[in-house]
């Protein structure tokens, strides 16, 4: 049974003055060197993103237990504002993630030119988090479509590594088309910003990336999602993590998953915040399959769309971790 460390909004205290608490405990001075520190610094027009005073006061305590930390993430395969890095590094300082505030560099992992260090047949991790000696993962749980649930084992799977990979783990959510239906509207056409539609509105499925956006748009089914879509991705994305994690050239690590403005969607949506539940604190673990299942059953399975635990059973089964867990109070 594995330690899940967990600081409860109910308490009173502000999260901010027991995140040092929660990170000792936890074991941040396990992690030495040039540490990465991953998170999503969220789409431009994201509002429920974790925010910069709380990886401020992160950056500050890897620091005290001889941390030399960066804060980063990797470019997106869908073309908004964090498409390319120049682009992502003016989003994450529009939203407040300046080095000269929160005490390190952040660093765009894959680059200028989309760069990885390839581990196997399909998984590319972004090269500066290879480069680096640890890693801390700083995830905001949230529920996401297509895969029900984005926490520590998402954050890993989609935000390690280059395009190549997301490429890869969203193979399975392009949409199926059913002419007979099509009334050519070009609705489907006028969406996608991926050229992946022809005029005669076939999909060109190696330009596809799985975003659903033209399902959406699709009035008259023509276009739909997969079938076992969510469950498919949750399995690539456990894949991923594995790799990813049993690849780098280090294994230490620490997982944070915050419980707190828990939205329908992921932080790459801008849509106004929704609330799924109300705040519920920040939980810490080495295990990030503990992590996560520690998450989902605070959170509760049934606010979720589909079976959100389908990623975590699959990286239990693959080695990454264990389902039981304890709560500790911080």
């Amino acid at each position: 049974m594995r330690e899940v460390y967990f600081i409860d909004v109910k308490e009173g205290v502000p999260v901010i003055e027991k995140l040092d608490t929660l990170l000792e405990k936890v074991g941040i001075d396990s992690l030495n060197g040039i540490v990465t520190l991953k998170m999503h610094m969220g789409e431009r027009n994201n509002k429920t993103f974790v925010k910069p005073f709380y990886v401020q006061k992160i950056v500050e305590v890897l620091k005290k237990h001889g941390g030399d930390p960066f804060v980063t993430d990797t470019t997106t395969i869908y073309k908004e504002e964090r498409y390319k890095a120049m682009d992502y590094y003016r989003t994450a300082y529009a939203h407040g993630f300046l080095p000269s505030y929160l005490g390190c560099p952040v660093i765009i992992a894959d680059g200028l030119k989309d760069e990885g260090v390839q581990v196997n047949e399909k998984v590319e991790i972004a090269k500066s988090i290879y480069d680096s000696d640890s890693m801390l993962v700083v995830s905001h749980a949230t529920g996401h479509y297509p895969s029900s649930f984005g926490g520590a084992i998402k954050n890993v799977a989609m935000g390690c590594v280059t395009k190549k990979t997301k490429m890869y783990q969203h193979e399975v959510t392009r949409p199926v088309r059913n002419p007979d239906l099509c009334t050519e509207c070009d609705k489907c056409r006028a969406v996608c910003k991926q050229d992946a539609i022809t005029e005669d509105h076939e999909l060109i499925l190696e330009n596809c990336i799985g975003c659903g956006s033209c399902i959406g748009e699709c009035e008259s089914g023509a276009l739909k999602s997969p079938e076992g879509m969510s469950s498919n991705l949750q399995k690539r994305l456990a894949e991923v993590a594995h790799a990813v994690l049993r690849n780098l050239p280090y294994s230490n690590f620490v997982f944070v998953n915050f419980l707190m403005d828990i939205t329908p969607f992921c932080d790459c949506a801008e849509f106004a915040p929704e609330y799924i539940t109300p705040d519920i604190g920040v939980l810490a673990s080495k295990d990030i399959v503990a992590l996560d299942m520690a998450t989902i059953d605070m959170i509760g399975k049934y606010l979720f769309k589909g079976d959100p635990a389908v990623q975590v059973r699959e990286a239990h089964r693959l080695g990454l971790g264990e389902l039981e867990y304890e709560i500790c109070g911080v």
